[in-house]
């Protein structure tokens, strides 16, 4: 009677007999659900991203020493910084395309999908991070004010947003090394992501397509449309990187040619990469702001506050500030002397011809460019682009009467002259755009412009009339015009050469091709970017310390390592002070002269003996008498030797003087460097 007094009070309701029911507290509002942290990377914590790229930039401007015996002012230093940022910034962006992202990926670096989409990920925004570790799934990236994990593929769409990237070229390198299940899946992830990032795939196929389909699952082939195609030769990559980073005309930095004829034999007989050309370029960059206290002068419009008394006395003591004043004296006129004088000895003059110094240089850069594009264009240049242009920055560019320029438009016909002609034009009035080189506003090149118009119109006018009336027109230049006449006198056969009789059409064709190598001669310039004023801040020619970083000698440098270890370590203990192996030496250094001494093949536990009485100090054994702790104290002795010993010979196996012998278990065997 209680239960059922209980029910019909309603103590009991229909909510009671059920699994799980949703509660709702009294109070009416459900309180709000706190935020969920999550464990993020060490990195991750320490700030915003502003305050990361603030902190790197103060970082990158504390590497730059002031310069000028420590006397250059903290605002130089950071502007030199600055430069460097902006100029190679701007260079790598050309070289990069600036809308493409390249993604290369190996099978060796594709353990798993998550590896793969971090390596994408993080290549393809270009911000690498130091913890590679497949076990950290907790790291975020933030991007655009949210955090991502570091193999979200929302976070590379988020930067593709952003910086309207038009392609992300993901290249398989040894496609035939994937996994086939892993391969699959990630076609099948990439391709699911296609309206939203732009992903191509380029596969390195070393067997054949067939092959590579067929280890594919068909669901992930049907995902894929695309093409054979073979890979473009070195060369070609080459020049167009030539083109946009070295010898553009806004490039901040002119390589002198010692150092561009180094970089580029290098490519050719070391077959280097594309990647290795940039390094050197990039380390050219590097070398050229953090050491030279005057590229804080190279752009146009430098401040007269950055420019201090140091920097005008540094000035004075450069090869192409002696060099400018030797010719300015040399001329001997009134002006010029007075103009010498001022240099040396008034700073006011000296700054504003710095100042001056700037757009001289590139007015003359252009001039040298458009030079060299006429002599492309005249036929008279052999070889790639880029030897070319190295040869005019050590030589000049050469456009005399005895040029071979001079002498290939000398051979040319009407059409071919009437071609060449149009395309010095367009030099003349729209430049090149590849080279970024805009159209001539000096008077001259207004001058040269007009008179080839003229030139043109009149080789057009007696092309259309040779053409009605058909005959042929020859110059005196072609060969043509030469006749060889044989005469038999005193039965002697002498055979002379004689011009024929040209015609009225012909001799005014001949003027035309006079004219026109007139006003060409009229360019010819041997003048080097060394000759120009102030060229050591915009030009850096140093082959020294790119061939030490670039070329190393190894084999130098190790075997000098190790037989002087005293120029490395500069302590006490390595310096020579008597002949013959010292105990105190490294182990190491003294297995390398044990080393030397021995032939092909080394017995270890004859160099162990040697060693041990070396480093031991003493060849005589333990008397008698001694005690046991005598005895313990040279076993641990022994011991210690013995951990130094075969630690020195693991280092010299390491650095590939000896390696294990078949013929002898307990010998080594020296390797022959090459």
């Amino acid at each position: 009677m209680a239960v059922e007094d209980d029910k019909t009070n309603g103590t009991f309701s229909q909510e009671d007999h059920q699994v799980a029911y949703i509660f709702s507290p009294e109070g009416g509002a459900a309180a709000a659900r706190p935020a969920k942290k999550r464990r993020v990377s060490k990195t991750g914590a320490k700030g915003k991203g502003s305050n990361n790229g603030s902190s790197l930039a103060g970082l990158g401007s504390s590497l730059f020493v002031p310069l000028l015996n420590g006397a250059e002012s903290a605002a130089c230093v950071q502007q030199r910084h600055r430069l460097y940022e902006q100029s190679w910034t701007k260079v790598n962006t050309r070289i990069q395309s600036g809308s493409s992202r390249f993604v290369r990926l190996r099978s060796n670096e594709a353990g798993s999908l998550k590896a793969v989409l971090k390596r994408i990920i993080r290549a393809g925004t270009s911000k690498p991070t130091e913890n590679d570790d497949e076990g950290d799934e907790t790291e975020e990236k933030e991007t655009d004010g949210k955090r991502y994990l570091d193999y979200d593929l929302e976070a590379l769409y988020a930067y593709v947003q952003t910086q309207n990237c038009d392609q992300i070229f993901v290249a398989f390198q040894d496609s035939e090394g994937f996994d086939s299940s892993l391969l699959s899946d990630l076609i099948t992830l990439l391709s699911s992501w296609r309206p939203r990032i732009p992903f191509s795939l380029l596969f390195g196929v070393a067997t054949s397509v067939e092959l590579l389909q067929a280890r594919l699952l068909k669901s992930a082939c049907r995902q894929i449309y695309g093409g054979q195609f073979d890979d473009v030769q070195t060369d070609t990559i080459l020049e167009s990187v030539f083109k946009g980073a070295v010898a553009a005309s806004d490039v901040p930095l002119r390589l002198g040619a010692p150092l561009l004829r180094w970089m580029l034999d290098r490519q050719r007989d070391q077959v280097a990469g594309i990647q290795s050309f940039i390094s050197s370029l990039k380390y050219a960059y590097m070398c050229h702001f953090f050491a030279n206290p005057l590229s804080v002068l190279a752009q146009p419009g430098a401040g007269e506050k950055l420019i201090q008394p140091e920097h005008l006395e540094a000035i004075r003591n450069t090869p192409s500030f002696r060099k400018h004043v030797e010719i300015a004296i040399d001329s001997g006129t009134s002006e010029n002397l007075q103009h010498a004088r001022s240099l040396l000895e008034d700073d006011a003059y000296l700054v504003a011809r710095v100042q001056a110094s700037a757009s001289e240089r590139g007015a003359w850069m252009d001039e040298r460019l458009r030079s060299l594009l006429m002599l492309e264009a005249a036929g008279a240049q052999h070889g790639a682009f880029s030897r070319a242009y190295v040869d005019a920055m050590g030589e000049g560019v050469a456009m005399s009467e005895h040029s071979n320029m001079v002498a290939s438009v000398r051979r040319m016909s009407m059409s071919e002259l009437a071609a060449t002609i149009e395309r010095f034009l367009s030099l003349l009035r729209d430049g090149e755009p590849s080279l970024g080189l805009a159209s001539c506003a000096e008077r001259g090149g207004e001058t040269m412009q007009s008179q080839l118009e003229m030139q043109l119109a009149s080789l057009r006018a007696l092309a259309s009339r040779a053409e009605e009336d058909g005959f042929s027109v020859r110059s005196r230049y072609s060969g043509q015009s030469k006749v060889a006449r044989t005469t038999v006198i005193a039965q002697r056969v002498q055979l002379s050469h004689h011009s024929a009789t040209l015609k009225e059409e012909d001799k005014q064709f001949t003027d035309i091709i006079d004219t026109v190598t007139g006003l060409l001669g009229a360019r010819n310039d041997d003048t080097t970017p060394s000759g120009m004023f102030l060229s050591e801040s915009w030009l850096y020619d140093a082959r020294a310390p790119s061939k030490d970083v670039f070329v190393p000698r190894a084999r130098v440098v190790f075997e000098r390592s190790l037989a002087r270890p005293h120029d490395y370590l500069a302590c006490e203990c390595c310096k020579p002070d008597h002949e013959g192996l010292q105990a105190t030496l490294p182990a190491t250094a003294i297995l390398y002269q044990m080393y030397l001494e021995t032939g092909n093949l080394i017995n270890v536990a004859d160099m162990w003996t040697s060693f041990y009485a070396l480093v031991s100090g003493q060849n005589e054994k333990t008397p008698d008498d001694d005690d046991a702790m005598d005895e313990d104290e040279d076993e641990e002795k022994q011991r210690e030797a013995l951990v130094m010993f075969y630690r020195g010979l693991a280092e010299l196996r390491a650095l590939g003087y000896v390696k294990s012998s078949k013929k002898k278990t307990d010998h080594v065997a020296k390797v022959k460097w090459l």
